[in-house]
């Protein structure tokens, strides 16, 4: 009887081992459902509206030599303040000097047959006005003052050109500014067309930011914004959206925007970082983009999750346009919601739930 009596302790000892652990599962079952969430009004950068930029003049022009050749002389440097048709670069214009010289004695050889042929016509005119020469003669002679009068021309027109070229060795402002920078050093060979100099006007400034292709179509043209500064922290310039890129830059894949400023102060000056703000109330962007997952299954209308002092509660939302993986709610959320968006599947109302 001993020995049976044990036996059944141990037995009784395993069972309630095996029930304790089975227990602790059941536990561990019904502990509260882990869910993510996401909060409304905490933006990402698709639907941020600061936007980072630098100021940049109002027009800037990338002045180039029409004439290719090595660069002799350099009369400014990048900040420099010039007027315009002010020299800035100079190419070697010996070459040109020397063909203004052979296009200016061809129009005095080109003269001289000119005038000669000219006389001789006038002769010939009253001779064949007493019949002292023929018709063929004469003929003659005007062909050659007509040949005489087109050299002359064209002699005249090849000074004209050669002038010019001289002129051209010297690159001049275009405009009244300053110079943002400079491209080329003396000594160097450039060619006809490419840049040398940066002039800007900086009498009106701008910004110049990025926009993506999601934010592309919440801001346009003529839309009011602010604008700061990080080096002056307590300056803030009214700007408004002044253009947008009709193709994204091929590089970035974003659109280039530019931002002109309204009474800039002049301590803003050129390449400084500038934030700018957009008015949400003004851009219509009001509404919020949160994943396809968030939305409830358990309900025939559209409705979302919302996380309250640790339980959830069901939540009617109007949804707007459809993304891959994302759904714009317009209305139904406010800032500060919390809004569940794994582990929505097997949620009840009221259920608590872990964050």
């Amino acid at each position: 009887m001993k020995t049976i009596t044990k036996a059944g302790a141990f037995i009784l000892a395993g069972v309630f081992l095996l029930t304790a652990g089975c227990g602790n599962n059941e536990v561990e079952t019904q502990q509260s459902p882990l869910v993510k969430t996401i909060t409304v009004g905490e933006k990402d950068s698709e639907n941020d509206t600061t936007f980072s930029g630098t100021v940049h003049g109002y027009y800037e022009s990338p002045l180039a030599f029409q004439v290719s050749g090595q660069i002799t002389n350099r009369y400014v440097q990048a900040g420099d303040r010039v007027r315009a048709g002010q020299p800035l670069f100079r190419v070697d214009s010996r070459d040109a000097m020397d063909q203004v010289d052979a296009a200016r004695s061809s129009v005095i050889s080109a003269q001289a047959s000119y005038k000669l042929a000219s006389s001789t016509l006038s002769r010939y005119k009253a001779l064949h006005r007493e019949n002292a020469i023929s018709d063929l003669a004469m003929d003659q002679t005007q062909s050659q003052y007509d040949v005489a009068a087109a050299q002359l021309q064209q002699a005249k027109a090849t000074l004209s050109r050669s002038q010019n070229n001289l002129g051209y060795t010297t690159l001049r402002a275009d405009r009244n500014g300053v110079i943002g920078s400079t491209m080329y050093e003396v000594g160097q060979v450039v060619s006809a067309g490419t840049p040398v100099v940066l002039v800007v006007d900086d009498r009106q400034k701008e910004v110049h930011i990025s926009l993506t292709e999601k934010q592309y179509n919440q801001y346009s043209v003529g839309m009011p914004c602010t604008v700061t500064f990080w080096a002056l922290p307590n300056v803030m310039v009214h700007g408004v959206i002044k253009e947008k890129a009709a193709s994204p830059d091929a590089a970035t894949g974003t659109y280039d925007t530019k931002v002109s400023l309204a009474d800039c102060p002049a301590e803003v000056t050129l390449g400084m970082t500038a934030q700018v703000s957009m008015d949400d109330n003004l851009s219509g962007n009001k509404s919020v983009v949160i994943p396809l997952t968030a939305i409830a299954t358990q309900s025939s209308q559209p409705s979302v999750w919302v996380v309250e002092n640790g339980r959830v509660k069901l939540v009617k939302v109007t949804v707007g346009k459809y993304g891959n993986d994302s759904v714009e709610i317009t209305s139904g959320l406010k800032s500060g919601d919390k809004v569940v968006t794994a582990g929505a599947s097997n949620l009840t109302q009221g259920e608590e739930v872990r964050v």
